[in-house]
Order: C-alpha cells, then sequence, then structure tokens
C-alpha cells in the first residue's frame, strides 16, 4: 500500500512573507526554508519570482546604502559612550570602596563643596 504525497498550496501572503523573512533575517536560505517547512528549491523559485516582479533585490533598494554607512559611525558613537559610562561607574565604585565622599562626576567636583554643585550628577550605587 503506498501513500500518495499531497500537494501543499500557499497563499501569496504566506510566500511574500516569507521572502521578506529571508531578505531580513541575513540568515541561509536553507535555514529559513528548514524553519518553514519548505524544500530550499521552493523558497528559492519564490524569492527569484519576488526579486522579477519589480521589488529590487536588497543590495538596490533606494536608502540601503545610507543605512549601511551610517550603522559603523552610530555603533563607534555607542561604543565610546559606553566606555565613557564603564569608566565612570568604575571610579565612583573605587572612591565607594575606599570611603572617600560621592563625586559629581562631570564637574569633578565632592557634593560638600560649592552648594549645587553635584545636584544633577551624583550616582546612586545603592541597590
Amino acid at each position: 500500500m503506498t501513500t500518495k504525497k499531497t500537494r501543499r498550496e500557499f497563499t501569496n501572503q504566506f510566500k511574500r512573507e516569507a521572502v521578506v523573512l529571508l531578505r531580513d533575517s541575513g540568515r541561509p536560505l536553507t535555514r529559513v526554508a528548514a524553519k518553514l517547512g519548505l524544500e530550499p528549491s521552493v523558497l528559492r523559485r519564490w524569492r527569484s519570482r519576488v526579486n522579477g516582479a519589480g521589488q529590487a533585490p536588497p543590495a538596490v533598494r533606494p536608502g540601503a546604502a545610507v543605512a549601511a554607512s551610517a550603522e559603523p559611525v552610530e555603533i563607534r558613537r555607542l561604543q565610546k559612550e559606553l566606555e565613557r559610562a564603564q569608566m565612570e561607574r568604575d571610579i565612583v565604585k573605587k572612591r565607594a570602596r575606599i570611603g572617600c565622599p560621592p563625586v559629581a562626576v562631570e564637574t569633578g567636583s565632592s557634593m560638600f563643596g560649592p552648594r549645587g554643585a553635584a545636584d544633577n550628577f551624583l550616582v546612586d550605587l545603592t541597590p
């Protein structure tokens, strides 16, 4: 007794969403196809049809080059900001360990110095 395999049908919306998932996820086609329960050739065919139907491939999309060039700049800025915050945190922790009074991080003055010098910049280490 042989069982006949039935052919599955997918809506156009599912096909478009699968292609968008493939494009936006950055994962290999074979992995996306496996996650969706498809053969890689099926997903490859859908991708070809979507790209051939007037939608530009991801590398040629308008604005893609601008977004790609802006990302490394933003990442570097955020890394510098993180390094500074970690350095400030380490200084405050070290001062707290040795029993020094809290320091205003931005001004460098002691909170017991001029009135209001540390009002907005004290770092609270209490949990």
